[in-house]
């Protein structure tokens, strides 16, 4: 009888808490109505009351509509759907009667949102229920992208809250990575995003929001056998291996994901315990012989962007037996200008350094792609770090070094006459201006110029005689055809340019 009484008051009061004001119900004790916990505008006392209204009205919408709805009823997207579209009515409702900006009253949706699905996992023993209450978080993530939320706290409790149950965040990058509708094949569920370019811009928004708020997550990495704390952009992907967002869009050749990522500071060799994905991508360019995919290169060429050198496999043998292996296996890659000599076992350029180590820290300290903003650099060196622009490479490079050895063959005159002067000036005990003769001291004298002034001065004998003039050109020249047939022949790897 007593139980009976108490749910019938119970009934009572809960169809109170519909009909009347927040005024009136608020001096109520909570277990009276039913509410299990309080919001954090609840526990403030100097939230303004319109923030209590609306987070009232977003915790009735969620108990009225969630106990309508069966355990799985939200599988499908449609039913999600249905339920967004009457929480945007709400939100946009909320928004007009109080005079509020539409972002901040979907974050206290969110908030609601939140809330309503750790009473639930509390109520379990700190285990999430799944089904349509784990759902109601993907209901939340597709608030926060469609209403713009601004507050990075907000989202990150959000994407909190989906990696304690999920360890993974596969259902904001797999739409992206591979369009919506792939994830229904791979994991079985359905992309809350209309196609592949809004679920991109979505990923970015995330991305954003986590980068601003230095959102680290501990990930238990199998290679490795312990856990480590990675960035929401390197978390592995389950259903694709355990592998990382960066990993994956090597994989699915997408060089415009990949640019993303990496703006967004993914690591260029991702921590997911996997091989090297620069030696991957070359095994991926070597397979169909010398038929290279357009996609694959220009991956290649941005994911070389990142990194100072390709490092040789086959470690712990000898450098040079790691040398000869690595030209014996991608020597082919070498002769078509995919990769450059001094990418593999040359010199980078003090620019590639710089820029490769100013990443580095950023990407340490969460600031890309924003704090490239903050650094004292013209527009043009900011783009460069930020690999939309490129300066100069391998390739300018050889370019350059090309159209000087043709100039120095077609002209060889000019590069004796200039070391005649060169010479002169540097010895003559008249030159009043010592840093001048150091400045020319610092250009290079070839072994060609030093024969041809050898041969200049014993014809000579003190005087300037076309019999000397000529003693000196054809002394230059024998020493420079010599040189370059020397060359030619030492040097193989130059005919790899």
């Amino acid at each position: 009888m007593f139980s009976q009484l108490l749910e019938a008051f119970q009934q009572f009061v809960s169809q109170l808490k519909r009909q009347l004001t927040w005024y009136w119900l608020l001096p109520l004790p909570r277990h009276f109505y039913g509410f299990r916990s309080r919001a954090s505008h609840q526990k403030n006392p100097k939230a303004p009351r319109r923030y209590l209204v609306m987070d009232y009205i977003f915790e009735c919408f969620f108990n009225d509509t969630f106990e309508q709805i069966t355990r799985n009823g939200l599988q499908d997207r449609q039913s999600r759907r249905d339920v967004l579209d009457h929480l945007s009515a709400i939100i946009k409702g909320c928004s007009e009667g109080q005079n509020m900006p539409t972002e901040e009253v979907a974050a206290l949706a969110v908030i609601a949102a939140l809330r309503y699905h750790r009473l639930a996992k509390e109520d379990n023993g700190q285990v999430c229920l799944m089904g349509k209450y784990h759902n109601i978080l993907y209901i939340a993530l597709r608030t926060c992208w469609d209403w713009g939320v601004r507050d990075s706290e907000v989202v990150v409790q959000l994407l909190v809250a989906i990696y304690e149950c999920e360890k993974t965040f596969e259902r904001i990058f797999l739409g992206a990575l591979f369009g919506p509708h792939a994830p229904h094949f791979i994991a079985g569920w359905r992309s809350d995003f209309l196609n592949q370019h809004e679920n991109v811009r979505a990923m970015v928004y995330f991305l954003k929001h986590a980068t601003r708020q230095r959102l680290v997550l501990p990930v238990f990495i199998p290679r490795y056998e312990q856990e480590r704390q990675l960035r929401f952009i390197d978390v592995p992907i389950e259903s694709c291996g355990r592998s990382s967002p960066l990993r994956i869009a090597l994989q699915a050749s997408s060089p415009e994901l990949l640019l993303i990522l990496l703006r967004y500071g993914a690591a260029p060799q991702p921590p997911d315990g996997g091989a090297s994905v620069i030696i991957s991508l070359l095994d991926k360019l070597i397979e169909n012989g010398r038929n290279y995919s357009c996609e694959l290169v220009l991956c290649l060429r941005i994911l070389l962007r990142n990194v100072t050198m390709i490092e040789m496999p086959f470690k712990p043998i000898l450098y040079a037996v790691r040398r000869e292996m690595f030209f014996e296996r991608y020597g082919r890659l070498l002769m078509d200008k995919i990769i450059f000599n001094e990418q593999v076992y040359g010199v980078p350029t003090l620019r590639h350094l710089c820029r490769c180590r100013i990443r580095d820290v950023l990407r340490q300290h969460n600031q890309l792609p924003n704090g490239i903003d903050t650094l004292r650099l013209p527009n043009r060196l900011q783009r460069y770090i930020d690999l939309t622009e490129e300066l100069d490479g391998p390739g300018s490079q050889q370019e350059e070094r090309t159209e000087s050895n043709k100039a120095r063959n077609n002209k060889p005159m000019q590069g004796l006459t200039n070391a005649m002067h060169r010479l002169d000036t540097i010895s003559s005990a008249e030159s009043e201006d010592e840093s001048e003769n150091q400045g020319q001291l610092l250009e290079p004298v070839t072994d060609a110029e030093k024969a041809a002034v050898a041969a200049f001065v014993a014809t000579a004998d003190g005087a300037i005689t076309e019999e000397a003039k000529q003693a000196a050109v054809a002394a230059y020249l024998a020493v420079s055809n010599e040189t370059e047939s020397y060359d030619g022949q030492a040097c193989p790897f130059d005919q790899l340019r």
